[in-house]
């Protein structure tokens, strides 16, 4: 290097004095370069190609790889440290060496992300990041259900600080009337087993005392028995058809009918003054003491309906909300009162709207519709006070029934319990949360009743959804972070924003029924997002 210099010098003294500058700066160059210690020529030969980076879920691994070099030609056992930056500095994660080919791995778990290199005594690798983001996402919230019309929880508070039904109704519905109207005694179909959830192709009918008969399509008795013999069902090319077994024995058969009805003693149907039977359908939820059960084919599927009165044969069934409140020591009279009459007019209503094509039925037994299950409600630990409740909405050839400005029957949606999030504490509307047309009685209204209900369990509450359904939400790679960045008028989750490891924002917005069944929650009053790493 000196030599050079000497050789630069010569030339200054050789030239122009203008030339000056220019040289004396090469010189300073080539000075500045021998102080920083550059590496001979034949030192930049050697050569760290690394490979690995990426994202990764907390918990996990990735394998970074580097390869080592001279001249372009793999250099064998050499042994190579692996660092990871840690502030300004770097740190010594491994060391390792390389194989035939000049390669060498290692496998790395980081907490959180985290930046890589490869080192030797004659080179250093260029950088690898591995971005770490979490496992899945714990949601905290409080509450439970979609959020619109009556809250359950809210109306027993209610009852217990002395308020009426007719009061708690016109709280969770502003704007309707509570009113009378005629009780024709109408029926309701309300399937109990078939399609769409079900997908059996046969069940068996029995009763626990007394007797039944069955019935085609004519009204003709085909089969009859005691509590000592049940009748199959099972689907055929054109119907179904049914065999009567006692013991394990065949008693009798009944060829394919487009349906058949089952009726036992004690109903309003068959033998009134007789013994109280109590039909039951094998795989169906509930037991039933009153009506009929309706057996058909639907899309190959067995399908049974109970035929039952709406205004006390129904609703005695109802189990949607705890009949002990009921009980003078739990003052929840008056929250059972409401129930009836909200249950009701969702029956009336969807009556008035048909039968549906895929079960021929007005109703479902579950939360599609109403949870109905039966004799197992109206016979079980406090029905007495269901059935009471029910009947104090029934009077002298009339029911009591909610109506809307109009005079019609209000849609009376109910749910569980309210929650709170963001400082907001109520119920939704119904565009909120269906994102169906406002209907004026179902809007927001403030709610902090729910929350000082004894023993409500949806105070607080934690689900959590995956990484995997993260990135399907958000349409991203990898998701770093979840927020709430605004609510619906009670508070509920409208629209959520993810970032990516890259820092990348997306948004999305949804009804509050639409981000709770989305995430799979309890309730739509969601306070926060918090990343896990398993």
């Amino acid at each position: 290097m000196w030599q050079c210099v000497r050789v630069i010098l010569a030339t200054v003294n050789g030239r122009q004095r203008s030339a000056v500058p220019l040289l004396a700066a090469l010189v300073a160059g080539v000075l500045a370069l021998s102080l920083l210690g550059a590496p001979p020529a034949q030192a930049a030969t050697w050569r760290l190609q690394e490979s690995g980076g990426g994202t990764i879920t907390a918990s996990s691994s990735k394998t970074l790889k580097v390869r080592y070099l001279k001249g372009g030609k793999p250099v064998r056992g050499a042994k190579v440290t692996l660092q990871r930056k840690k502030g300004s500095s770097w740190v010594k994660v491994r060391t390792v060496r390389t194989g035939k080919k000049g390669g060498a791995s290692v496998k790395v778990s980081p907490s959180a992300t985290t930046t890589y290199r490869f080192r030797t005594g004659k080179a250093r690798s260029g950088t690898e990041k591995i971005r770490v983001v979490p496992a899945r996402f714990a949601i905290t919230g409080s509450g439970s259900g979609h959020g619109v019309g009556l809250s359950q929880w809210g109306a027993y508070q209610q009852s217990r600080q002395g308020r009426t039904a007719a009061q708690i109704l016109a709280y969770y519905y502003p704007g309707t009337s509570v009113s009378e109207a005629n009780d024709p005694r109408t029926t309701l179909d309300v399937q109990v087993l078939g399609p769409p959830a079900d997908r059996r192709t046969s069940t068996a009918l029995a009763v626990g005392s007394g007797a039944w008969r069955l019935k085609d399509a004519q009204g003709k008795v085909v089969a009859s028995g005691g509590s000592a013999r049940q009748v199959s069902v099972r689907t055929t090319s054109t119907g179904v058809a049914a065999t009567v077994t006692e013991g394990g024995r065949k008693k009798a058969s009944v060829g394919s009918r487009s349906r058949l009805t089952f009726e036992w003693t004690g109903t309003r149907l068959h033998s009134p003054a007789g013994t109280r039977a109590v039909a039951r359908v094998s795989g169906a939820q509930g037991t039933y003491r009153h009506g009929s059960l309706e057996v058909t084919k639907r899309s190959g599927r067995v399908n049974v309906v109970n035929r039952v009165v709406i205004n006390t044969e129904y609703l005695y069934g109802i189990d949607e909300m705890p009949s002990g409140w009921g009980a003078s020591s739990n003052r929840g009279a008056a929250a059972l009162q409401a129930q009836a009459v909200v249950a009701r007019n969702y029956a009336i209503v969807e009556k008035v709207r048909g039968l549906k094509p895929a079960c021929g039925c007005h109703v479902y037994d579950d939360t599609r519709s109403q949870h109905y299950v039966g004799w197992r409600k109206q016979g079980g630990s406090w029905g007495g006070a269901w059935v009471a409740a029910v009947d104090a909405t029934v009077h002298d050839g009339t029911v009591t029934v909610l109506r809307d400005a109009a005079g019609g029957f209000a849609e009376t949606p109910y749910f569980a319990s309210t929650g709170a999030a963001g400082g907001r504490r109520g119920t939704a509307t119904n565009a909120e949360a269906f994102g169906t047309k406002a209907l004026p009685y179902l809007r927001h209204v403030p709610d902090g009743y729910a929350a000082k209900a004894p023993g409500n369990p949806y105070l607080r509450w934690t689900d959590s959804i995956t990484q995997a359904k993260a990135r399907s939400i958000f349409g991203l790679s990898a998701v770093r972070s979840v927020a709430v960045t605004s609510r619906w008028s009670g508070g509920q989750v409208r629209t959520l924003t993810a970032t990516s490891a890259t820092g990348k924002k997306v948004s999305r917005t949804r009804s509050a029924e639409g981000w709770r069944t989305t995430l799979g929650l309890t309730g739509g009053w969601v306070s926060s997002f918090a990343g896990r790493s398993r």
